[in-house]
């Protein structure tokens, strides 16, 4: 259980435990839980409106897995999505703090006084080769772009 309260803090403690009560009824012998039935008792539970994050990953993973889920692929797959959730928010606040153009696109403009602001002295050159290979259109860059950068993998 506690691999789950790590990741959501707007999840109680209550709700999470309740959940992996409710998943354990529906398990067999193997640990393998049947999704239809699972679904059919959260909906009735009211589990689709009052935790709808936690229904959602069910139902996207029993959707995609017909022979049912295990209680750590419900754990490991609510992990992801709240961990892409929490994503969101810091990249949302971050974008805030930056775009002060009153369209709230991050623009060039402010991409100078952020680089400056961190100390950055790189050429207004050097800054502008960058703001274009990272803004799609060379004039400002989207939140939606803005958080794809902020999120990318540069691992191998």
């Amino acid at each position: 259980m506690s691999r789950l309260l790590k990741y959501q803090p707007e999840l109680s403690k209550e709700s999470l435990e309740a959940i992996a009560k409710t998943l354990k009824l529906f398990q067999d012998k193997n640990g393998i839980i049947n999704c239809e039935n699972l679904i059919t008792a959260l909906k009735e539970l009211k589990y689709d409106q009052q935790e709808p994050v936690i229904f959602d990953v069910i139902d996207e993973i029993c959707s995609s897995n017909k022979t049912g889920l295990t209680y750590d692929n419900f754990v490991a797959k609510l992990n992801e999505q709240l961990q892409d959730r929490n994503s969101q928010k810091s990249t949302e606040r971050t974008y805030a703090l930056f775009a002060e153009n009153p369209d709230g696109n991050f623009t060039f403009e402010d991409f100078k006084r952020v680089a400056r602001e961190t100390g950055d002295n790189s050429s207004e050159e050097d800054l502008k080769k960058i703001f274009n290979f990272a803004s799609s259109n060379g004039k400002d860059i989207p939140y939606e772009e803005f958080h794809a950068i902020m999120t990318k993998s540069f691992g191998n």
